[in-house]
Formats: C-alpha cells, structure tokens, sequence
C-alpha cells in the first residue's frame, strides 16, 4: 500500500474526469483529506503551477501523486477567448521550480486521451509517466501504478525506505464499494451532450467553434473511460471528423454534430438496455436522475436536435 503521508493532487478541466480521479486516489486508499482535484475554471487552471510549488514547500517529508490532464481547456477571463493549456507542461514548469529535494518528493503523471507514441514520449520527457483514460477496476488499480511508483520511490534508496510496497487487498475492501471501477456512466455521457447541445443552441458554432473542439475533447475522453463495445470506435472517428477537419461551415459542423449525439444516445441507450455496467444500481440511478436522456432519444436527443435546426435556419 502507500505510505500514510501520502498526499495526491490532480487537474482535469472535465467534471466527469475529475469525480473518476477522486474515485481513483479513494481505491489506492488516499483519504478525502489529502486529495487536492482541480481543474473547474479558468482561475484553478491558471492558478494550479503556483498552487502545487507552495503545497510541495508544506510537505516536505511527504509523498505526492500528481496526475494532469494534458489538454487544459479554459476561458480566458482577459479576453473571453477559449484556449487549450497543456497538463505535461505545467507538471514540467512545476518541477523545474522546486528543489531538487522536493521534486524528488513527487510521482508526476499525465492522464490522456492522447495516447500515440510521440505524444507519449513528450509526457515522459516531461513527467515520469502515462496513464491512459480507460476504464480500470479497483483491484487493477494498484497493478497500473505500483510499477511507475516502485520506480519513481525505490526502497532500497535509504531516502524512501519508507515508500513501502504494495499488499494484495482483502475482499473486503475490494468488494466494498457498490461502484468497482473508474470509468464514466451513461448518465455522465448524457449530461456532457446536454452541455454540448446547448452551446449550439447559443449558436457557438458560430461565434466560438474553439469551444465546440474544447467540449468535444472533453467528450472524447469521457466515452474512453466508458465501459463500451465497439461501437465507441465509430464514434471516436465521428469526434475526429469534426475535430480534425479544417474550413468546415457552421453547417457542416451542426450536421456532424446530430449524427455524433444520435449515434451516442443510440449507445448509452444499448449499454443500459444490456446491463453492461458493473453493478446494478448505478443504473437505477442513473434512470432515475436522466430519463429522457437515457430511455428515450426522442424525448431529449430529437427534439433538442429539432431546436437547433430552428436557431440555425433562422
């Protein structure tokens, strides 16, 4: 297991993203009380390198697990125009600040949807590692970071003699939560096309299509971490397209977007119908808390894509 004094810290600009990191750091056992998740804004992100150097100067003699998102999309509040900060440069801007004896004190990771092999070689340059947006079980939770941890804090080094390692979990404490697993649900995915429905609504594909490519990033990284079949496949291609192509009209752009949303609620809807989630009650929830959403895409789906066909025709 870690260490008692082990602190963690993480930066994700995506709701969804940064509940899943809180359940992360509770199966590795960090207490509530020494986790810091950031990332809800503008001031948070900007405000996260100089956060971190005065939190690393207060512990010292600890431990600290630092994950970051690699693509930071914020607002900015000088200028009202978005903008795409990247997670592995500040964990660098972050390290070259501190002193040797403090750097050393920390396991530095990015967490990415960007995951081919020159994106990762720029993580590693710098931070001491990659963990992939995937879902993972509890039990898998220390096999994904014991390695990177061993490395990074050796207990034959008389400075981390305490770094200790890790013990099997009981089936206690492995079985103890109702929800297994960090990964995203149905309901999360529902929610974030609400969110991005309602910018097209705003007729941001318009007046602002970074923010259209910021929200469908966050998206992309929240259906990897979505228990799925292969059918998220063709929806990441579909995210690409928009994502990827250049010059494209609003028009365009609205029209990939239906397709996309149709094709996702068709797939959250197919998950739920087949009980593909680990443990049932999540999905009673998620029933109760987003009916439309998640029973029926006429209800939300169709007729929200009826509205904005209305704003852009107007």
């Amino acid at each position: 297991r870690l260490p008692k004094n082990t602190y963690a810290i993480a930066i994700d600009d995506s709701k969804i993203q940064r509940k899943l990191l809180g359940k992360f750091f509770d199966f590795l056992n960090i207490p509530p009380e020494n986790c810091t998740i950031v990332g809800d804004g503008y001031s948070e992100i900007n405000g996260f390198v100089d956060m971190v150097v005065d939190f690393m100067q207060c512990h010292k003699n600890d431990y600290v697990l630092m994950i970051v998102n690699e693509n930071l999309d914020v607002v900015d509040e000088s200028d009202n125009k978005s903008k795409s900060i990247s997670g592995s440069q500040c964990a660098d801007n972050i390290r070259r600040r501190l002193p040797v004896e403090l750097e050393r004190r920390m396991l530095v990771l990015v967490r990415s949807a960007n995951d081919c092999t020159a994106d990762i070689a720029i993580y590693n340059e710098r931070t001491h590692g990659f963990l992939p947006k995937a879902p993972i079980r509890r039990e898998k939770v220390n096999d994904a970071l014991a390695p990177l941890w061993m490395k990074r804090f050796p207990p034959s080094d008389p400075e981390f003699r305490d770094s200790v390692g890790f013990e099997n979990m009981s089936d206690e404490i492995v079985y103890k939560a109702t929800l297994n697993e960090v990964a995203s649900s149905p309901y999360d995915i529902a929610q974030k096309l609400i969110d991005i429905e309602s910018l097209f609504k705003k007729e941001a594909h318009f007046t602002d299509t970074m923010i259209i490519h910021d929200q469908l990033h966050e998206l992309k990284g929240d259906l990897l971490t979505l228990n799925s079949d292969a059918s998220m496949v063709s929806i990441l291609g579909m995210i690409n397209l928009i994502l990827l192509g250049h010059n494209q009209s609003p028009e365009a752009i609205v029209g990939k977007w239906h397709a996309l949303r149709d094709r996702i609620y068709d797939a959250i809807n197919s998950l739920q119908s087949n009980n593909r989630l680990s443990g049932g009650q999540a999905l009673t929830l998620a029933r109760n808390k987003c009916p439309d959403s998640l029973r029926s895409k006429q209800n939300l789906a169709l007729s929200s894509s009826s509205n904005t066909h209305q704003t852009t025709s107007n």
